[in-house]
Order: C-alpha cells, then sequence, then structure tokens
C-alpha cells in the first residue's frame, strides 16, 4: 500500500529537482529565477521531461532509475504492536502519469510547495504484516497486488544555501508531505498463514474498510517518504551549483 504515497514522492522529487538537472543534460529546459512566471516555466520543464522520466533516459550521458515500472526498495512501518508491516521487492505501475499544479516558488525564502496529482497506480511485491483493524488481528506473509487511484499529495520543499570550497550550492533543509488517497484495492496472498478461507475473508475486511486501513498507514508514509526523498534530492543537487540550477 505504500507504494502509493512512495509514487507520489518519487514525483514530487521530480517536481522540485528538475531545476538541478540544469547543469547536466541539455534535453531540459532550465529555469531562471529571474523569470517573472518561474512557476509556470518550471512546470513546463517538468511536463516537457516526463517522458524521459518515465524511461529514465534522461539524455545519452545521463540516466536515472525509470519511473515506468518503478522499483521500490524494502519499507518498513512500526505504529506499535497493533501495526507492524514490511514491504518489499515493490514494482509500481502508473507514476509517469503524475500532474503537478498550484506550484508557490520563493527565491528568496527557497521554498517549493505544489500539488502532485496521480491518477492510478497499480503495484506488486511482498508483504510482512501483523495489524489490528477495528477488533480484527491480520496477520500473513506472501506476494501483494493492488490498484491505488486519484492519489494526491501536497509537497513542500525548504531549501538552504551552503559554501564548499568557495562555491555555493542548494540543499533541502526540510521536506513536508501531506498524502490524500481517494480509494485503493488490496489482494495479498497467504494471510492467515495461507488458510483459504480466512485469506478471502481478510482480503474481503480489508477492502471494506478500505479507508480505516489507508489512514493508518499514511503517517508513517509520509515520515519515510520525506525523509528518503530529502536525501535522494540532497544527492543530486550537491553535483550542481545554485547558479547552474537556478541562472540568474
Amino acid at each position: 500500500m505504500r507504494q502509493t504515497s512512495v509514487m507520489l514522492a518519487v514525483l514530487l522529487l521530480v517536481a522540485c529537482l528538475e531545476g538541478s538537472f540544469g547543469a547536466f543534460p541539455t534535453t531540459i529546459k532550465v529555469c531562471h529565477r529571474s523569470d517573472p512566471d518561474l512557476s509556470g516555466c518550471i512546470i513546463e520543464s517538468v511536463n516537457d521531461l516526463r517522458p524521459r522520466l518515465a524511461s529514465g533516459r534522461i539524455s545519452d550521458g545521463f540516466k536515472i532509475p525509470p519511473l515506468e515500472p518503478l522499483e521500490l526498495a524494502t519499507v518498513n512501518m512500526d505504529r506499535g504492536a497493533e501495526f507492524k508491516a514490511t514491504f518489499s521487492e515493490l514494482l509500481v505501475s502508473g507514476p509517469s502519469k503524475f500532474k503537478i499544479d498550484n506550484l508557490k516558488v520563493s527565491m528568496e525564502k527557497l521554498t517549493f510547495d505544489f500539488n502532485i496529482f496521480l491518477p492510478k497506480l497499480s503495484f506488486k511485491g511482498k508483504y510482512d504484516l501483523k495489524i489490528k483493524l477495528l477488533l480484527l488481528n491480520i496477520a500473513g506473509v506472501g506476494d501483494l497486488t493492488g490498484v491505488i487511484e486519484n492519489n494526491q499529495a501536497r509537497v513542500k520543499l525548504i531549501c538552504e544555501k551552503y559554501g564548499t570550497d568557495g562555491k555555493e550550492y542548494i540543499r533541502v533543509k526540510k521536506l513536508l508531505v501531506r498524502i490524500q488517497i481517494e480509494k485503493g484495492r488490496f489482494d495479498m496472498k497467504d494471510l492467515f498463514r495461507g488458510d483459504p478461507v480466512l485469506s478471502q475473508a481478510g482480503n474481503q475486511f480489508i477492502n471494506e474498510n478500505s479507508r480505516l486501513f489507508l489512514d493508518e498507514i499514511t503517517p508513517g508514509l509520509e515520515r519515510s517518504l520525506a525523509d528518503t526523498f530529502k536525501a535522494t534530492a540532497n544527492e543530486i543537487m550537491q553535483q550542481a551549483t545554485f547558479d547552474d540550477i537556478f541562472p540568474a
């Protein structure tokens, strides 16, 4: 299920970093910080970049992990004795269909605030969970598939400048993610140690109460995504100076 938010985070990362690629391939439109419509320029740059993000081939000499399908590392969630889950070997389809809007940029404060919308995400992978949903204890280990639709996130990046070797760079100081997922459907094989009757009943119960399930995992997803993509963003941005990323 976390795939949902992870996708949102990937897009959020793309949205704010598209400028950071400016020092690299010429296939990416660079946005000047003096542009009176800087927000519009960034959105246009991201939209132009979308097909290349899907394949990961930004240019002949610059590649990134593809968004289609997106491979996700293991994600652990622990909210106490009543909610422990691990999702691994995740493959997610649909993230390249993202849309970005309502982008607000402040070059003085170095903040980037925007929305991301993902119409549909399909995923598969492995799960290991032990949760309590309402009065039912649900546990299992096995294969996971699912679909999550109408996913939205509000993302805010707070950046700062810093100097190294006489040069000025930019990094993400803080990254905030707020996620909303309209609906989802999940199929977890081998719930209740593979008992077919209980497994079917467990999946039915989760899907009938998907809103509760989504609400349980969302806070942990938001924190996990914020930490992960802050680190990734900074790793990318340290390769170019502030003037390379956002020329005057």
